[in-house]
Order: C-alpha cells, then structure tokens, then sequence
C-alpha cells in the first residue's frame, strides 16, 4: 500500500473581498470565489483580491454575456 500526504494552499480573501484570476480571461469563464484552493502546479499569483464591489459589477457582467450567449444559441 501507498499512502501519501498532500498540503493544500487555500488562498482565502479579507473580508469584504473575494478571490479571482490575476490575468484577463473571458468574462463568462471568470471565477469569483471565497475560498481557492490550489493544485499543486497553481500559484498564488495566479490570482488576486478585489472588492465585493468589483466583484458584483463583474458577476452582472458576465450574467449579461452567459444570457445573451443563451438568447443566441436560442435563435439557432
């Protein structure tokens, strides 16, 4: 038998402040989160602390794009 023993970096925003990607990727693909936790080939600097504010503002934004992205493929 094998066993193995893993540690876990866990990137957890201050309050009031959630987690995202550092670098620009497409709104609908974009992750807001409380908690991260890592792979083993992630970095923490992948990734980055905003606001509740800028996170809503974003949230709406791509709840906009998945919606028109729908109203699309609907029209098909």
């Amino acid at each position: 038998m094998i066993q193995t023993t893993y540690t876990t970096r866990v990137l957890v925003p201050e309050e009031g402040h959630y987690i995202t990607q550092a670098e620009e990727v497409n709104i609908k693909d974009r992750v807001f989160s409380s908690k991260v936790f890592l792979a083993y080939n992630d970095s923490p600097s992948n990734w980055k602390e905003i606001t509740a504010d800028e996170a809503n503002e974003l949230m709406a934004a791509k709840e906009a794009a998945l919606r028109e992205e729908a109203n699309g493929e609907e029209a098909n």
